[in-house]
């Protein structure tokens, strides 16, 4: 599908592009989400440009990733996607930007971009220019970054609390605790390549545009480099704290199953001694005085108990128990 946002009077107005014949000459940001090769054909012979593939957004170095091709910029992110799903997932998106207009490619619905679409919609004549909103699209994916790692970090006290309560009865599944864990650690790997990404994408577009553009392009573009640093901190700081949370948790787990074992550690040495007795008196020898003995069995049975009771005596006393 192609979305195209053009300029008129002043503001931008968000239409879908049904007829592939020509682009209007007022299109400032033209979005193709998962497009077809129809599509990509039409918007390739229309810019004269080389779409990236789904295969293409896929590669990793930087040369695929940024470069300039025929007066056009083209750099590639990777944002992640199906965080609300609990099915976090990295997805790239590439961003076209030449002289008139920027494209957008991604075969992913995303939520910084709907999320910049209705900030579009409430300030309409606040992107004027491509320049603009490629810098609005960044600061999105940037902005929705920072929101995940705020949640993350909600869950991540929630967690240290239930760990850490001193009330047993309050504490939920060990094994579920590590579960949660390792999945917020697993996203916030996702969410550091996107940071890193993001990182690369910045210092690539200064690098190519400098300080041309003047007034909120620039001041926007120094803004989300900071951000960018401070989400990257913030990002390594939570990972510690899994890393913490997760030592702390399997520590837990060890103790508990000492405390098992130590239980039935002490059940065997209390039954030792009265099973020796019984073992004892249960051979069947001829000359045994005790199986004639009127008080045989209540001696035995004596014998038992006592030697039961004196190990438990002594554990009490070492306080082992």
């Amino acid at each position: 599908m192609i979305t195209l946002h053009c300029l008129e009077k002043g503001a931008l107005v968000r239409r879908v592009a049904e007829d592939l014949q020509a682009l209007p000459d007022n299109v400032l940001w033209i979005d193709l989400l998962t497009p077809t090769q129809q599509e990509e054909r039409f918007i390739e012979q229309a810019l004269g440009l080389d779409i990236p593939t789904r295969e293409e957004l896929a590669e990793i170095e930087d040369s695929s990733r940024f470069y300039d091709e025929n007066g056009a910029i083209f750099m590639t992110a990777t944002v992640v996607m199906g965080i609300t799903d609990r099915r976090p997932e990295n997805a790239q998106v590439t961003f076209v930007l030449t002289r008139s207009c920027l494209i957008t490619v991604r075969y992913s619905e995303l939520s910084s971009f709907r999320q910049f679409e209705t900030k579009l919609a409430r300030q309409p004549v606040a992107y004027s220019t491509s320049h603009a909103i490629f810098l609005g699209l960044a600061d999105a994916v940037v902005d929705r970054i920072a929101d995940v790692l705020e949640s993350v970090q909600v869950q991540l006290q929630t967690l240290s609390r239930c760990i850490f309560d001193e009330r047993k009865e309050q504490r939920t599944d060990l094994q579920q605790m590590i579960q949660q864990l390792g999945q917020h650690r697993s996203l916030l790997s996702q969410l550091g390549e996107s940071l890193f990404s993001s990182s690369r994408l910045t210092a690539f577009y200064r690098l190519h545009v400098g300080d041309s553009k003047q007034g909120v392009a620039k001041g926007s573009l120094k803004a989300m480099e900071r951000d960018v640093r401070s989400l990257g901190e913030h990002q390594a700081r939570l990972l510690g704290d899994i890393a913490f949370l997760l030592d702390a948790t399997l520590g837990l787990i060890n103790i508990e199953q000492n405390a098992i074992i130590k239980v039935f550690s002490i059940a065997a040495v209390l039954f030792l001694p009265p099973t020796l007795v019984g073992t004892v008196y249960g051979m069947n020898f001829e000359n045994m005085p005790e199986l004639s003995w009127p008080f045989g069995y209540p001696m035995a049975l004596g014998m038992m108990i006592v030697s039961a009771i004196i190990p438990y005596a002594w554990f009490k006393f070492r306080d082992w128990l």
